[in-house]
């Protein structure tokens, strides 16, 4: 296998995005609690990164296109999972994975073309679900739970795919959702940084 520039950063990605959620999870496991989470956006984020993980492997990508993907899908689905548990729903935690379990089978008897015309209708999706979670950051002062370091590594991981997509000359509908992300991954790490600066000037 050769590994020029473009692999090799491709593999890194593929790493931060393995990891990207694991510092949110801790967060959840340690506090005990799922208050303040946005499950509508992990909903939301469950729903796309199984999307974009079906995508790729029934495209022929290679394996540092999809690997961090689906370990995201995991990490994502687990964050809501947990969260839902410590809040104490068990009925609709039984619901989400039923749901889940329903999703993958679809995903896997969908024929492609019917998931790259799903993928052209994220955009809208991704700009009301990452447009409300800002207006509600905004609102409230406040981003909740989440957790930091999870923030920046997923800022870092999508320039850096959106970086790759397109030198690997990756379809437009393939990177338009990474920038839309990309794009509000920025606000809302600048809208932890700020209201994390308010929270210490506060105690000063």
């Amino acid at each position: 296998m050769e590994f020029d520039g473009m692999t090799i950063l491709g593999y890194i990605l593929a790493f931060m995005g393995s990891v990207a959620f694991v510092p949110q999870i801790q967060m959840i496991l340690k506090s005990k609690s799922g208050e303040g989470l946005d499950l509508v956006m992990f909903s939301i984020a469950d729903f796309v990164t199984a999307l974009v993980t079906s995508l790729c492997l029934k495209s022929g990508l290679d394996i540092s296109n999809w690997l961090e993907v689906l370990i995201t899908n995991l990490q994502v689905f687990t964050i809501h999972a947990l969260a839902r548990y410590y809040l104490h729903q068990p009925r609709q935690l039984s619901l989400l994975l039923l749901a889940k379990l329903l999703y993958i089978l679809l995903l896997t008897a969908a024929p492609l073309p019917w998931i790259k015309f799903v993928m052209n209708c994220l955009l809208p999706v991704v700009l009301v679900e990452r447009g409300g979670a800002v207006y509600k950051h905004y609102k409230n002062k406040s981003t909740g739970q989440l957790s930091g370091a999870t923030l920046g590594l997923q800022w870092t991981q999508f320039a850096g795919r959106i970086f790759t997509s397109v030198m690997a000359g990756a379809e437009g509908d393939f990177v338009a959702p990474m920038v839309l992300n990309f794009f509000f991954g920025t606000v809302i790490l600048g809208q932890w940084i700020w209201y994390r600066r308010g929270k210490g000037e506060k105690k000063e």
